[in-house]
């Protein structure tokens, strides 16, 4: 989502569909537990307004994000590498990486 965000203009839009969206109906047939579908749900609105993106819509497996035009409360990189806000190994590696390196 830091790549995106990097290459993002404010304003513009950033829409996911599939997994975990609508996980609450779609957990049996993605032969997931929901638990770990609602988890992955909240690590992903967490960091999207950490970035500065307004949620706009869902609706079925689609979700829109819009990049604020100004937004002061920006966290860094180095804030985003916490363990915490990562959802697998590539995306916490990728971002400590680039984070290490600057």
């Amino acid at each position: 989502m830091m790549e995106v965000d990097r290459v993002l203009r404010p304003g513009g839009y950033w829409i996911l569909s599939g997994p975990p969206i609508n996980w609450e109906n779609n957990y049996r047939s993605w032969l997931r537990p929901k638990e770990e579908l609602r988890e992955e749900q909240r690590k992903i609105e967490e960091i999207a307004e950490l970035l500065c993106w307004e949620k706009k819509s869902q609706k079925a497996e689609i979700a829109i994000w819009r990049k604020r035009q100004n937004c002061r409360e920006r966290v860094s990189r180095a804030t985003m590498c916490d363990p915490q806000y990562a959802i697998d190994i590539w995306y916490c590696f990728c971002t400590c990486f680039l984070v290490s390196f600057k």
